[in-house]
């Protein structure tokens, strides 16, 4: 029965070493290999005795441990390991290790080389079976009946070799080969392409794109928008977290959001990167974080920002010009570094200072408004150096169709009617248009100077502006120039920013509107439009006395 007193002293050890030492909160844990003392006993009489079978004990195997022990142990003493393999004539892998290590650490003072070393290859059966080499390991000698042989625990004497046996010049190191500097070292197969489900991620999104590539279109420039593409959306709200969907789907990975707001209650159902447990939190780092969350190769990133507006006064008490010049900074620095900037803010007067910073550093900036069945994509023009304007070739802004400057459109608005009413399916529909078209103008050689009339694009128009209607189903994709009193992007207003940076905008926000109008020469066009006015009625009466 000496097999299950060595199974009861590897039992006892497990469970002395999980009571000294329990780092790895792993109950009962075995010594990967250990050393099992008075293993033989010394006349056959003595594999009943209690006192016999009470010194059998095992300890983890060191060069310690072995050096404690009394000389009659060390000769009756056995090394273990334990053994993964399963096959009836071969120990594991694990048992070169353990020999190597005897030959290398153990001095040969410790092990007599004129007697065998004994190895016990440990599998956690209830048998033993001993391997020499006389005999065969299908004859056990040492088993219970209850054992399949392939469990038991093999028994094995070895004669162990000294490091003088080694001679490492002529013997070839298995697993290594010459790699790319000509010396040996281990062939390594990178797997993460096939394993990390992050990288699979990353595979599977561009995979619809590079499908698009390889069929049909040829010339898309998939690299172009994955790497070299930033995009910056102002505003967080249902058409941001539209926008941010669809441009990842087109493989987008560089996106920055900017946002003052809180989720709300009233958020989560329309606006789909926010959750019922996002309520309360800022939606520019909420919805950067559910973007990771979607996408983790994603590098997105939110902006808690306010953006200054014509009409809404930056008064000096609580520092609020202080918070308002490193907002200005902070925006400009952001329309700076990025490639596409969409607009997407709920006010008018919100849209004039990313207008006026887009179009003093020549960005493409994509205008996204909605009415209560109606929207509006637009893109604007480039910037200008002088006030000499080409219809031809100058594209006008969200502020070139009105004559009057922008102002705080809330003032006199109740809080339901400061709310955006529209109907929830608009949003998605402009949202997506507005990142295809940037996708068209991408592709085109002048990007955001081109035309709408140069069908350049592999990906069909680009037109400057696409108004739909939902109440019947139709779109138009009108054009119109540059207004040369516009006050946002016309060059009094772009000369006077860059001349006067901050101290321009805070007159703006602190003043009346006349300021702008009388900046860009609207105030004059209007006297002029008026005159006109009076002059035409005057010739229609002369007409109808004539008539008459």
């Amino acid at each position: 029965q000496r097999s299950q007193q060595f199974s009861q002293a590897v039992h006892d050890m497990r469970i002395k070493n999980n009571t000294t030492n329990n780092s790895n909160n792993v109950p009962f844990s075995c010594p990967a290999f250990f050393m099992a003392i008075n293993i033989f006993p010394t006349n056959t009489s003595d594999n009943n005795n209690s006192n016999t079978r009470n010194n059998l004990y095992c300890i983890p195997l060191s060069l310690k441990g072995f050096s404690t022990l009394s000389k009659q142990e060390q000769q009756n003493c056995a090394f273990c390991f334990l053994d993964p393999s399963s096959d009836v004539e071969h120990p594991g892998w694990p048992m070169r290790n353990l020999v190597s290590f005897l030959a290398c650490k153990f001095s040969p003072e410790l092990l007599s080389r004129d007697k065998p070393v004994h190895i016990i290859a440990y599998r956690p059966g209830s048998g033993m079976r001993r391997i020499t080499a006389t005999s065969t390991a299908t004859n056990p000698t040492i088993q219970s009946s209850n054992t399949n042989i392939a469990d038991a625990t093999l028994l094995i004497s070895i004669q162990l070799n000294t490091l003088q046996d080694y001679s490492c010049a002529t013997t070839s190191i298995v697993g290594w080969e010459l790699n790319a500097r000509l010396k040996p070292g281990p062939r390594i197969v990178n797997l993460s392409s096939i394993l990390d489900p992050s990288l699979l991620a990353s595979q599977s999104v561009d995979l619809n794109l590079q499908l698009m590539k390889w069929r049909l279109l040829p010339n898309l420039d998939t690299e172009l928008l994955k790497s070299n593409t930033n995009c910056l959306l102002l505003g967080a709200g249902t058409l941001g977290c539209n926008v941010a969907r669809t441009l990842l789907g087109w493989g987008v990975r560089n996106l920055s959001i900017v946002d003052n707001g809180r989720v709300a209650h009233s958020n989560p159902v329309r606006q789909s990167l926010f959750e019922s447990s996002d309520v309360g939190k800022f939606k520019a780092t909420a919805a950067a974080d559910c973007l990771l969350r979607i996408f983790p190769h994603v590098n997105a990133k939110g902006y808690i920002l306010n953006i200054p507006m014509p009409g809404h006064s930056i008064t000096t008490a609580g520092g609020l010009v202080e918070e308002a010049q490193e907002s200005v900074k902070t925006l400009e620095y952001l329309i700076q570094s990025h490639d596409v900037i969409f607009l997407l803010t709920d006010t008018r007067e919100s849209r004039w200072l990313p207008t006026v910073m887009a179009a003093a550093h020549d960005k493409l900036l994509i205008n996204v408004a909605l009415g209560l069945d109606s929207w509006l994509v637009m893109r604007h023009g480039g910037a200008i150096s002088s006030n000499e304007l080409s219809p031809s070739s100058d594209l006008g802004c969200y502020f070139c169709n009105d004559v009057v400057a922008p102002e705080n459109s809330t003032k006199e608005r109740t809080l339901d009617q400061q709310c955006t009413v529209t109907r929830p399916g608009l949003a998605p529909i402009a949202a997506a248009i507005s990142v295809e078209l940037m996708v068209a103008l991408l592709h085109t050689k002048d990007k955001h100077r081109t035309m709408p009339s140069n069908n350049s694009s592999d990906l069909g128009g680009v037109p400057h502006q696409i108004r739909g209607f939902l109440r019947t189903y139709t779109l138009m994709t009108p054009t119109t120039p540059r207004f040369r009193c516009c006050t946002a992007c016309s060059f009094p207003v772009i000369n006077e920013y860059k001349s006067s940076g901050f101290g321009f905008v805070q007159r703006v926000c602190s003043g009346d509107a006349s300021y702008l109008e009388d900046l860009t020469g609207l105030t004059e066009f209007k006297k002029c439009a008026d005159g006109a006015e009076v002059e035409w009625d005057e010739d229609d009466d002369l007409s109808q006395d004539v008539d008459e």
